[in-house]
């Protein structure tokens, strides 16, 4: 409860133990008035600060999820607002008085209704925050101590294994197993007994039982003790859980590069206080490097800078752990859109596109409301800057070269390789990023959850440090500015690509033909490794694999715009003549509100939300006794509903801003499994790389690696931006930087 003598009122939660994300329930709010009560037109808000995906409350069907009711005193009825994550409740009648209490019930099952479902990610204090008006007339004061839950991770699901990407034989690296509940959170109540195996990592413990003080978490050492492409293994033979690391390339002799993962943009979150567990996530749950807190600068007050500031130096720990000291510069996009700020040095000055959100205007005067104004304050200095499409899309139609060494292609937005595209064709030399640029203090390990806006896990940074310079601030900096840099959508997959001695992100002058030198190891069977020039593919490496005769792949991809809130809705239906559905395996359902519905032994439906990744189904077919393939057809029915970010605020140019949805195209295909063995059955969209592709399925190869090398017959004199992308059979992804050659070819 709050102060019961505070005249505003007092609150609670009930009930107020943790509650387990993801999952449904009721809870009840109750407000007590204060000295002062509340006369008819008085008002009520319930609001949080977490960019939260609970469940949304609804006041029509009692019988259906997220019902939401409110219980007032006799005398008294009580209207209610729902807009989006606030709940406003205006009395009307006699009004409360000092003492009566109004009863909101989220997820109330009296009408047979499951409850309301909680936000799927943990966080230490997730509040209800209540603010009152007493009257009609008077603005809102909140209360001094608004009621708050504990959410925390579900059973466990999997487990995660993590180690070291690079090291030398004879290394100890550290080790992370990872109990997760099916959200993606540690399951701190996890009791498992796990083993771990490995052919060349000698573990310091190899058996170990999960107790209360690892909260989901096992840390641990193992020493290398032979060189190659090596792995460790997890198991839980109880609940048959097994789990293999990322590839862990072993040299015999230290290599002049380190490869370290970390999330340069790993988000927000907007109470301040919660900044000291972002960091810790990212360093002891999600085993990344390094990571930025990058927060949106109108919206960063002073003293909340100071707080990030003071979790930087705190959290700093060369070596092990690096904190990248910045901010998101958040102006719109026809100022340039947003940006991350990164300095190489900690306590550095925030510069911010405007005040718009912050109260204190004591430091207007330095505001830097275009991106030409944020060049020109930070050309000349050690900072760096990185375009990526966000909640407002940077524009390139700006750059500078001195500041800006790459952007960002893939988030929790989804994956943006036009963007990719769009910095080759205007000639810029940009290395390519992967982030999260979440909200919900999990960097490193984000998933979108089921929030409107976001339709991805998050991505990763793959970062090529000199290894004799170790982890360090400055060490992170030298490699970003040096675009020894590269994109994936979560996955750690090993990727390397060599001019000679000349790694990815430089720029080599060269006057014969140039020949590179290509090593990718992935976290999953590889189905494609493609290398280009500029935008146009120069090779794809043959993988040896076969298709399966009775399994049949559905593949969509694609974004609606290029812009940011860019995502596409696929309601599909499928049947199947002259065979049944054994099983089905479905691919990058990043989103929880993706999902397959209505399964049968020859139909099923399926509705997926993503954006410009590929996602998909495989049907496993049993065919039925005596038909032939040319006469087991697959019959699809495709929708597609394009997501759009719309202005609904004053006359429709301003805020408060809502996802709009537009219906788009529809697609109807039939294919024999015959016709399917000939050739996959493509319906390109025509708009950024939408496209639904049937084929047989690839049989899985276990061809995890790709090396060779590729000479350039046909360089172009000038600048040849050579780069790879990655494509797994889980299709996860992988975008390496750059390497710019300067083809200057002799004089014949």
């Amino acid at each position: 409860m709050t102060d019961p003598t505070s005249a505003l009122g007092r609150a609670a939660i009930d009930p107020p133990g943790p509650v387990i994300a993801g999952s449904y329930g009721t809870w009840r709010v109750t407000y007590a008035a204060g000295s002062q009560g509340i006369t008819s037109g008085g008002r009520i808000r319930i609001h949080t600060d977490s960019d939260t995906d609970w469940g949304i409350p609804q006041l029509q069907d009692p019988a259906s999820a997220d019902y939401l009711s409110v219980q007032a005193p006799p005398g008294i009825s009580v209207s209610v607002r729902v807009d989006g994550k606030a709940l406003t409740l205006l009395v009307h009648g006699q009004g409360l008085s000092a003492g009566e209490s109004l009863v909101v019930t989220y997820g109330d099952r009296a009408g047979g209704g499951p409850g309301s479902r909680a936000q799927c990610f943990a966080e230490s204090r997730r509040y209800f925050h209540i603010d009152v008006a007493p009257d009609a007339t008077s603005p809102f004061s909140a209360l001094p101590d608004s009621p708050h839950l504990a959410i925390v991770g579900g059973d466990a699901a999997k487990l995660i294994v993590i180690a070291e990407s690079t090291c030398t034989v004879g290394d100890t690296v550290r080790i992370l197993v990872r109990a997760e509940d099916a959200w993606g959170n540690p399951a701190a109540a996890y009791r498992g007994a796990v083993t771990l195996t490995s052919d060349a990592l000698a573990p310091s413990a190899t058996h170990h039982t999960f107790g209360p003080e690892d909260a989901g978490l096992w840390w641990l050492d193992g020493r290398v003790t032979r060189p190659g492409v090596q792995s460790i293994s997890a198991q839980d033979a109880a609940l048959s859980f097994t789990a293999v690391s990322n590839p862990i390339v072993v040299t015999a002799q230290p290599a002049a590069y380190a490869l370290h993962w970390g999330d340069p943009h790993g988000g927000q979150i907007a109470d301040a206080r919660k900044i000291r567990d972002f960091f810790r996530y990212a360093r002891d749950a999600a085993a990344i490097s390094f990571v930025g807190y990058q927060r949106n600068d109108e919206a960063h007050s002073i003293d909340d800078y100071a707080t990030q500031q003071a979790a930087e130096r705190e959290f700093a720990e060369p070596g092990r752990f690096i904190p990248l000291p910045g901010f998101e510069w958040s102006p719109n996009e026809s100022e340039g859109g947003h940006h991350n700020v990164y300095f190489r040095r900690q306590d550095q000055p925030m510069r911010r596109s405007s005040h718009s959100g912050v109260k204190d205007l004591s430091d207007v005067a330095t505001d830097l409301p275009h991106v030409v104004d944020l060049y020109g304050a930070y050309r000349g200095t050690d900072t760096l800057i990185t375009p990526h499409v966000g909640g407002e899309p940077s524009k390139l139609d700006w750059h500078e070269p001195t500041l800006e060494p790459a952007l960002e292609v893939t988030s929790t937005h989804g994956s943006f390789e036009w963007f990719l595209r769009e910095s080759l064709e205007r000639r810029y030399q940009m290395g390519f990023l992967g982030g999260s640029d979440g909200y919900d203090g999990r960097p490193g390990a984000n998933g979108p959850g089921h929030q409107e806006r976001r339709y991805a896990k998050g991505g990763l940074t793959g970062l090529y440090l000199y290894a004799g310079a170790g982890l360090t601030l400055d060490a992170v900096h030298e490699a970003l500015a040096a675009r020894r840099c590269y994109a994936t959508t979560g996955a750690r997959i090993v990727a390397d690509v060599r001019l000679g001695h000349h790694l990815m992100g430089e720029s080599v002058r060269l006057s014969g033909l140039p020949t590179l030198s290509v090593t990718v190891h992935g976290t999953a069977p590889l189905e494609s490794v493609e290398l280009f020039r500029g935008l146009d593919r120069i090779y794809r490496h043959g993988l040896s694999g076969h298709s399966i005769p009775n399994a049949v792949r559905l593949l969509w991809q694609g974004a609606s715009r290029k812009t940011s809130y860019s995502g596409v809705c696929w309601d599909g239906t499928l049947r199947v003549d002259g065979a049944s559905i054994a099983r089905i395996e479905k691919i990058r359902f990043d989103s929880p509100r993706s999902h397959v519905s209505d399964l049968t032994p020859s139909s099923l439906h399926w509705h997926s939300i993503q954006c410009g990744y590929r996602g998909g189904l495989i049907l496993h077919l049993e065919p039925i006794a005596g038909t032939h393939a040319s006469r087991t057809a697959i019959h699809v029915n495709v929708n597609t509903t394009l997501i759009s970010r719309s202005l609904f605020g004053g006359h429709g140019d301003g805020d408060p801003r809502r996802i709009a949805y537009t219906p788009a195209e529809r697609i109807s295909l039939t294919s024999s499994l015959a016709d399917l063995a000939d050739a996959p059955r493509e319906l390109p969209l025509g708009i950024l790389d939408r496209s639904l592709t049937v084929s047989l399925a690839p049989s899985p190869t276990n061809t995890r690696c790709a090396e060779f090398s590729f000479t350039d017959r046909s360089p172009t004199p000038g600048t040849n931006p050579y780069w790879l992308r990655v494509t797994q059979a889980d299709m996860e992804m992988a975008w390496t930087s750059p390497l710019f050659v300067d083809y200057v070819p002799l004089s014949t």
